[in-house]
């Protein structure tokens, strides 16, 4: 009996491959929008710390030098804090760009898949076609041997 043989199933396997590295690509673009979130967040914390302080600091007698450094150090906080949002700003578009991509990927793989099966299909009513002629076949011989 004669096998299925899809004659593109290169170019199956290929789009199917290049679906599992969109998704694997996406995959690492979330995994570092997650880890430049826990940074921003972790840089909001420090700053509200530093605003506490701040304010502590102004109730208690100290000196403006003091005062002034926290300031300073706090105003570094807020730039670094603009320049995290600005990365994770460009990690979600990286991630929508992923997510794109593995979208396409994922279509062109479907129609693939199902380029595949209408093959097979046609196969398998050919293969039926052919069988049900041989039984045809049997049966009219049969029936002429019979009525000689």
């Amino acid at each position: 009996m004669k096998t299925f043989h899809f004659h593109l199933q290169k170019v199956l396997d290929l789009k199917e491959r290049e679906k599992e590295q969109a998704a694997w690509a996406l995959g690492k673009s979330m995994q570092r929008q997650r880890e430049e979130e826990e940074k921003l967040y972790q840089l909001n914390e420090r700053r509200e710390e530093l605003t506490q302080f701040l304010y502590e600091v102004q109730v208690q007698a100290c000196t403006a030098a003091r005062l002034i450094d926290i300031t300073r150090y706090r105003q570094a906080v807020d730039k670094a804090i603009l320049s995290q949002q600005r990365t994770l700003h460009g990690c979600e578009q990286e991630v929508e760009a992923r997510k794109q991509t593995l979208t396409r990927k994922m279509q062109e793989t479907q129609l693939w898949q199902r380029l595949r099966e209408k093959a097979m299909e046609r196969f398998h009513n050919e293969l039926g076609k052919r069988e049900q002629k041989e039984l045809d076949e049997i049966g009219i011989n049969r029936y002429v041997r019979r009525s000689h």
